[in-house]
């Protein structure tokens, strides 16, 4: 719908844009002259509402676009898919809703498409901003592998050597999940890396409670612990800025590390906070965000949308 504000329309709106193999169930914000700010959730199987609930006053300045992934939350894949078609579907839905271009706002496994987007299709992408991203699904199995060893005891002296870290075709990164599940819960292992504290993990809990069903059955990722980035973030040549909260032991140091490595054209910014910093330290970590998707293309000259509709 569209429902008018003090300064003109403003865009409160859902669709349905049908790409070949799925359907993604899409949501607009803001005033339609706004600079554009593309929404990739975290995942992969999430969804964008939670992102929308906990975030989306903070983002209304701009036009948000909020996408849940094929395979994930409400949108729905009736054939198999690779990262590749997670890239082509953000130019999809940016051209199915008329926006030449937009700034990518991505979160976590977010950025593993982002940056993938960022190179397939660079006139859609104005620039990269990268919360706590995670660029090398290879890399977090590891991850997980390692807290999991020192959660249960069992000492990183047990895990098999660093050395192949570095060559995602070395690795096999769903042996290193299964291991790590295999020691410990995966929600009790996620928790102790995404969350600083109880109070942002329960805030995020119950907007996912509020959250509408999606599909059933879907089709999902192809091997998503294979993913990795890293060989494409020597061709993204939008501005990109990254912000990583140094209490998220998902992304802090070795995704951030690596990510940096690969984006020497970008800018960073260390946070307080874990996995959604927004949960954990409101106002600085806003502050932030707007300054880095200021110089990642999204500059909102406008002022803030007013909150009370007439």
């Amino acid at each position: 719908m569209k429902r008018e504000r003090p300064d003109g329309v403003w865009l409160d709106e859902a669709a349905h844009v049908v790409v070949p193999g799925a359907d993604l169930y899409v949501e607009q914000v803001g005033r339609p002259d706004a600079p554009a700010v593309y929404a990739l959730h975290g995942g992969p199987g999430y969804s964008c509402h939670a992102l929308r609930e906990l975030l989306g006053e903070d983002l209304e300045r701009y036009r948000t676009v909020y996408a849940d992934q094929r395979g994930g939350g409400r949108s729905y894949a009736d054939a198999p898919f690779d990262l590749d078609v997670l890239a082509d579907d953000v130019a999809a839905v940016l051209g199915a809703l008329g926006i030449a271009d937009a700034t990518l706002l991505a979160h976590g496994f977010g950025a593993t498409i982002a940056v993938r987007a960022a190179v397939r299709h660079p006139a859609r992408v104005r620039g990269l901003v990268l919360v706590n991203p995670w660029v090398s699904m290879p890399m977090l199995a590891r991850t997980l592998q390692r807290e999991a060893a020192h959660r249960s005891g069992r000492g990183e002296a047990a895990l098999p050597p660093e050395a192949a870290l570095a060559d995602a075709e070395a690795l096999d990164p769903q042996a290193h999940v299964d291991d790590a599940f295999g020691m410990t819960s995966a929600k009790a292992l996620f928790d102790a890396l995404l969350f600083p504290d109880a109070a942002a993990r329960l805030r995020l809990e119950h907007a996912d409670a509020t959250a509408l069903l999606g599909p059933t059955e879907t089709v999902e990722l192809d091997d998503p612990w294979r993913l990795d980035v890293r060989p494409d973030l020597a061709g993204v040549r939008a501005p990109v800025a990254v912000l990583v909260a140094t209490r998220d032991g998902s992304a802090y140091p070795d995704q951030a590390e690596a990510a940096l490595a690969g984006l020497p054209h970008g800018v960073t910014a260390l946070v307080d906070g874990g996995h959604y910093p927004w949960l954990d330290a409101d106002d600085a970590f806003l502050d932030t965000l707007h300054a880095a998707l200021a110089h990642a293309g999204a500059a909102a000259a406008a002022a803030q949308a007013p909150t009370d509709a007439t």
